[in-house]
């Protein structure tokens, strides 16, 4: 053997050995202080405990010798809660929610829904804007092609119908009229009113 591979070969396990104690220092420094913090959570967790158990216990409310509805062997911790339990706990909490005014009374649930107010008439101003933007559609309409001129004059007039289901109609017109490949929408993106 030469002695410049000695050399490598020698500075090679100088390389390996020195990086495994290395690893190894670095790990044993790490779990020492994963241990550390385990037992510190463990104290605190120790301590919580210890302050829970210390609190008294809050008294259940009860009435006619049930707490809240809840059955005898479910508050003395003996059993688990059965379907017909929770019925019964639901039964009972909505009679208190009931003779307490939480909600309105059974009666009033029944009458319908009132449905939605009707919004106000237009103003003859919005009467003439709709009818501009309508007859705008027809025109585009008739001729099959949406330009982005066309579309910022029925934007103009649909300004004045802001929120307005009137508006949602001309609009919708224009949609269908180029799903069904009737009419040919302007290339950008903004080109619908």
């Amino acid at each position: 053997m030469s002695a410049s591979s000695l050399r490598g070969w020698m500075l090679g396990l100088t390389l390996a050995v020195g990086s495994g104690v290395g690893s190894y220092l670095a790990v044993s420094h790490g779990q020492e202080a994963q241990d550390k913090r385990l037992e510190q959570v463990a104290e605190e967790l120790s301590s919580l405990r210890k302050a829970v158990m210390a609190r008294p216990a809050a008294p259940m409310p009860v009435q006619g010798g049930v707490a809240a509805g809840i059955p005898p062997t479910m508050q003395s911790g003996e059993a688990r809660l059965r379907p017909e339990d929770l019925d019964a706990i639901a039964a009972r909490m909505v009679t208190q929610l009931q003779q307490s005014g939480a909600f309105e009374s059974s009666e009033s649930s029944e009458r319908e829904p009132r449905p939605p107010p009707a919004p106000p008439p237009l103003k003859p101003e919005q009467q003439q804007a709709l009818a501009r933007a309508n007859s705008l559609v027809d025109r585009v309409l008739a001729t099959g092609k949406l330009t982005m001129e066309d579309t910022q004059e029925i934007r103009r007039e649909l300004a004045q119908l802001k929120s307005r289901a009137e508006a949602d109609e001309v609009r919708r017109r224009i949609m269908v009229a180029i799903n069904k490949n009737q009419l040919v929408p302007p290339e950008s993106p903004e080109g619908l009113p």
